[in-house]
């Protein structure tokens, strides 16, 4: 019971780190389009910006570099964690967080911003596969899935209320200080440094949950070589087995999917319905909201009627709204499918991840969740394939059915597809263990 309060401080921590992160990545575009040239005015005073095609590169290849560093690291910091313990990595990933954080005020160029993103990818990789490591050693697995709920709650507080912050932020700015262009857009960026410091300092008061008897120093860890653990997995049960190797698989391939549309979604709202900053972000504030309303309830309901058939119908809802996508042509609409997303999301998300704990045995808990993220990163870091398509489709239409289509559906479009790839595979070959077999792997 003493280490139930990580949960509520690792929840905590998470709200402010990602509400800060929240805030400011509606205004990276804007703060792109400056650097092009692009913004004559207030970006709120253009109505749409046709131009908005220009970033789409510059946007996937920023998501790029963050991907491809924490894919690089996070299976080893998880693997670490399990040999060292699990708070002094994440200190240190916070720490990099609050300095890096700075990096994005001081940018002058999308160059500058490459390498800030870069860093705070190797941060990320310290700070979440290892925070959340922590969190499920932390609760009985009878319970992972309402903790994980807690947690998840926590960060979907934050990302939804972190655009609207963010836009009050940038209208203050504008409004109360009379700062201009860019200063006005990287004020925010300033309070993200001060809400990942809070992080830090919050995570001073977890409880280690890696047992002195199997903790070992840093050198000593990396003496004995810090590997994925796959040697360990096929040990293990075979239908378990192949269960972890299929959710490296669908890591993988959900990473190429979410890199194809993630950080181009908001250029297409802003090239084709609004470019206002604080309508983008009430957009991600009402979504994130609805979010909120499931997050708890959906991870509670999965320790009651199992976890599979929660993710299934989450993951069909997902790809449903990709495909969706570049129909829309009013913010009305949007708003609809946004909250649509993030509902499915948030009802997969908590299950999805207690899922993958109750497969998992605690000593491979660090590297299984590390390597998860890192294939998910790996995938992801092929974004700029959805900022290249991005670009050379604007220029197209397709008439479906008498319906105009921006050109720029090719990308969501793939995207759907391999989502649903991922969806067949995780029906046919992934597992729920009974709860003989999660007791089992649970000691």
């Amino acid at each position: 019971m003493k280490l139930i309060r990580n949960v509520f401080i690792i929840s905590i921590l998470a709200f402010f780190v990602n509400l800060g992160f929240g805030a400011v990545m509606p205004l990276l575009p804007f703060l792109l389009l400056s650097y092009e040239g692009k913004l004559t005015d207030l970006p709120e005073n253009l109505g749409k910006i046709p131009e908005a095609s220009v970033i789409a590169l510059q946007m996937t290849v920023l998501m790029a570099a963050f991907m491809i560093t924490r894919a690089l690291l996070a299976a080893f910091f998880g693997n670490l964690s399990d040999k060292t313990g699990r708070k002094k990595i994440i200190s240190v990933g916070l720490a990099i967080y609050t300095v890096i954080s700075l990096g994005y005020a001081l940018a002058t160029n999308w160059i500058e911003l490459l390498f800030v993103r870069a860093v705070q990818g190797a941060a990320s990789a310290m700070v979440w596969p290892v925070a959340e490591a922590m969190l499920t050693d932390s609760v009985p697995w009878s319970e992972r899935g309402r903790y994980m709920g807690w947690y998840m709650t926590a960060s979907n507080i934050s990302f939804f209320i972190g655009p609207t912050f963010g836009a009050y932020l940038y209208k203050m700015a504008v409004i109360v200080f009379h700062f201009g262009l860019p200063f006005s857009l990287v004020f925010p960026f300033y309070i993200l440094a001060l809400l990942s410091l809070i992080g830090f300092i919050l995570n001073f008061f977890t409880i280690e949950t890696v047992t002195s008897s199997r903790k070992m120093g840093f050198r000593e860890a990396l003496r004995n070589g810090v590997s994925t653990g796959y040697e360990d997995i096929i040990e293990l049960p075979p239908e378990i087995s192949k269960s972890i190797k299929v959710i490296y698989i669908m890591g993988l391939a959900n990473g190429v999917a979410m890199g194809l549309v993630a950080p181009i979604t908001t250029v297409f709202v802003i090239q084709y319905i609004t470019s206002d900053p604080a309508a983008i972000g009430y957009l991600s504030t009402i979504a994130g909201f609805v979010g909120f309303l499931v997050n708890y309830p959906a991870g509670h309901l999965s320790d009651i009627i199992g976890r599979k058939k929660i993710v299934i119908i989450a993951q069909i809802m997902t790809r449903t709204v990709t495909f969706l996508m570049p129909f829309t042509k009013r913010y009305e609409d949007l708003v609809i499918l946004y909250s649509t997303r993030a509902a499915a999301f948030n009802i997969m998300s908590p299950a999805y991840r207690a899922l993958q704990a109750d497969l998992v045995p605690r000593k491979l808990r660090g590297r299984v969740f590390g390597t998860v993220q890192s294939l998910f990163n790996v995938g992801a870091a092929s974004a700029p394939v959805g900022g290249y398509l991005y670009e050379i489709s604007a220029k197209w239409t397709f008439n479906i059915l008498g319906y105009i289509v921006p050109g720029v559906a090719i990308s969501f479009w793939l995207s759907t597809a391999i989502g649903i790839f991922t969806t067949i595979l995780f029906i046919l070959f992934v597992i729920e263990p009974t709860k003989e077999l999660k007791e089992r792997i649970s000691t």
